[in-house]
């Protein structure tokens, strides 16, 4: 037997002794009762939510646009890190979502047409990355969250001026019934 050998069956013979020893199950107890006597009582899961109404998305929709309405999440220059004037917004959108029970959130990323296809579709979905777990930092549910880049692809202004690009970077906000994927409206 090689010495690799020697060293390898070593080393699974140490884990094998040591797992025995301090494993779940100690040396001469039955495995079932050392896992129920160590185990945490199993904590009772929510029950899920109902699918909103139609009424209740609509009106969701609308607390959400009028907090965000003419304000901008800022990000660090061509990075997702949301820059510091922009965590009471963040606040804002938090704590009108936390009342839309039963709806799923698109948060849509963004981008100006500077910059590579690629690039920009990358750094679109890493910010909206970043606001999901804003949100899910400050109570949102991130199983009613949906974060999605589209980087270029849905500008507000064709144009390649530095007001245009200020507008077609942003974060959006769709809300739909829990019941179907939020997805944004036809444009």
């Amino acid at each position: 037997m090689s010495n690799t050998m020697k060293l390898v069956l070593g080393a699974v013979v140490t884990a094998l002794i040591a797992w025995v020893l301090h494993g779940p199950c100690k040396f001469g107890e039955k495995c079932a009762e050392a896992q129920n006597a160590s185990a945490p009582a199993a904590a009772a899961l929510p029950a899920p939510e109902a699918p909103a109404t139609a009424e209740a998305v609509k009106a969701c929709q609308q607390g959400v646009d009028g907090v965000i309405k003419g304000k901008t999440i800022n990000f660090a220059s061509g990075g997702a890190n949301i820059s510091a004037d922009s965590l009471a917004l963040i606040e804002s959108v938090a704590s009108g979502l936390k009342d839309c029970q039963g709806t799923s959130i698109e948060i849509a990323g963004h981008t100006d047409l500077t910059g590579g296809d690629a690039a920009n579709m990358a750094l679109s979905q890493s910010r909206a990355d970043s606001v999901a777990k804003a949100l899910v930092e400050r109570g949102i549910p991130a199983s009613r969250l949906v974060a999605k880049g589209y980087g270029e692809t849905k500008p507000l202004e064709a144009a390649m001026t530095s007001a245009a690009n200020a507008k077609n970077r942003r974060i959006e906000f769709h809300v739909a019934t829990s019941a179907a994927p939020a997805a944004a409206p036809a444009e």
